[in-house]
């Protein structure tokens, strides 16, 4: 072990160099420790971010491949597949889904029972002609009642904030099914309907009518009249709610519009994405499977731009950091030949010296570390708010300049409103040093320790005492 003794003596006899090497080192150690543990905080952003937006994933329409598919087509999208049950029925079945719901859009016209006329005067606001449906004899006609079909009407956003609520009956459920509705308080009183009656509603493309029983009854807060246009279908009062069973047959071509699906936990979305996507015949190219993707990527780019620029760093300063190592090493052992040369004549062994500058950079690197192990934390942070602060600002900017999308279409028929929560940009994250990025570090570290020593010292197998020694002289 006498090789070991000996670079302790030459660490601290070469104090100077033995200085530079530990700030080398130092920094070394203190920018990859920065760059691992902004790393650990963009995965802990991302998964806190999952969580605030929930772990909901909605199969839906792909509205921007359908604008891009009209472009294409100067306007002639042609006919959109629908969704059916049948396409997704292996869905709710997988590990990760914990709720499902489903949602059908439709449309429905009087037969024996009336809807109830808005109180906004027809000349207030015009419908310009606005027609939904079709009948078989070609004539347009206007829908008197908006359907939404459900398995769940719990689960429905306005149910959920109280903006409807139940006054009667019973709440659609999975366990429903035929054709059993829910009716708005104002449309029972006025036909004097209760819970068990029966009424008929009508297709508008076949002119076949069907019977439904007031499965319950319900109460909405908003105001007749209080709708943009004068029609009945967008009357609060003609809201029909029914089972998924009972909405089919009047939707358009029998499609759904839309079926999300709740995770026991947000982060087996992506995972869930790919298997839900195996499992289905859903038409990739007019339907996605979105898990509010869009504010989840507002809120994490920021974090992920600069964990990218960190993982740069981390590989920039492993490779700086090891060729200035290694450079450092090689002169040292230049300057030691006379020494190498007297150790080699009385009889060490070449590993041994090897052993000995491989020790001399270990103990310094130890030291090294354990500053950076105290420090990295502090520095962490300090960097990682300046960079996220200017990627913040950054895309504040972005979104400031962003063409404003026009006036979007209202939802008028009355199914589900978006209640997905909004994306706020993360601006704050705590940068913490686990004992994994300790282990990660320090594996990394004694790394390039171990191949910035060892390449110079290959110097040393081919030196000869006889060799050395007469340079010197």
């Amino acid at each position: 072990m006498d090789f070991i003794r000996r670079a302790c003596i030459s660490i601290w006899a070469k104090k100077g160099k033995s200085f530079l090497m530990l700030i080398l080192l130092f920094v070394l150690c203190s920018l990859v420790f920065a760059g691992f543990a902004i790393q650990s905080a963009t995965r802990a952003s991302e998964d806190i971010a999952r969580k605030k937006l929930g772990g909901d994933v909605t199969l839906t329409l792909d509205m921007d491949k359908l604008m891009k598919k009209m472009e294409e087509s100067n306007g002639n999208l042609g006919e959109v597949p629908p969704l059916t049950l049948k396409d997704i029925e292996k869905v709710k079945n997988l590990k990760a889904v914990a709720d499902y719901q489903y949602i059908v859009d439709a449309f429905a016209g009087k037969v024996d029972k009336s809807p109830v006329k808005s109180d906004k005067k027809e000349g207030d606001n015009q419908a310009g002609g606005m027609t939904v449906a079709g009948s078989s004899d070609g004539k347009a006609k206007m829908p008197d009642f908006a359907m939404t079909g459900t398995n769940n009407t719990n689960s429905l956003a306005t149910f959920k904030n109280g903006k409807e609520k139940i006054i009667s009956g019973k709440p659609i459920t999975n366990k429903d099914k035929g054709n059993l509705v829910l009716i708005e308080k104002r449309f029972a009183d006025q036909n004097k309907l209760k819970v068990g009656d029966t009424f008929q509603l009508k297709d508008l493309e076949t002119n076949k009518s069907q019977k439904f029983t007031v499965h319950g009854i319900y109460e909405n807060k908003e105001l007749s009249g209080s709708q943009q246009f004068p029609v009945d279908f967008m009357e609060p009062a003609n809201k029909i709610y029914t089972t998924v069973d009972g909405a089919v047959p009047f939707s358009h071509n029998g499609s759904l519009a839309s079926a999300k699906y709740s995770m026991t936990d947000p982060k087996l979305i992506d995972s869930f994405k790919k298997a839900a996507a195996d499992v289905s015949s859903v038409d990739k190219d007019f339907y996605k499977w979105d898990a509010n993707d869009a504010a989840y990527k507002t809120m994490i780019q920021p974090i992920q731009n600069v964990a990218s620029f960190a993982n740069i760093i981390v590989i920039i300063t492993a490779l700086a950091g090891g060729l200035i190592l290694a450079l450092l090493v090689l002169l040292s052992i230049r300057e030691r030949r006379f020494e190498m040369g007297v150790l080699l004549s009385l009889g060490e062994n070449k590993a041994k010296l090897i052993g000995q500058f491989l020790v001399e950079v270990i103990l310094i690197g130890m030291i090294a570390f354990s500053a950076a192990c105290l420090t990295s934390e502090a520095i962490g942070q300090t960097v990682t708010d300046q960079m996220l602060n200017k990627e913040v600002q950054q895309a504040k900017d972005d979104e400031a300049n962003k063409p404003s999308g026009g006036m979007q279409m209202a939802t008028v028929i009355g199914g589900e409103q978006d209640d997905k929560p909004k994306g706020e940009v993360i601006d704050k994250v705590d940068v913490h040093i686990s004992q994994q990025d300790m282990v990660e570090v320090g594996g990394i570290g004694l790394l390039v320790v171990i191949i910035a020593t060892l390449l110079p010292c290959l110097f040393i197998i081919r030196l000869q005492p006889k060799m050395i020694l007469s340079k010197n002289d």
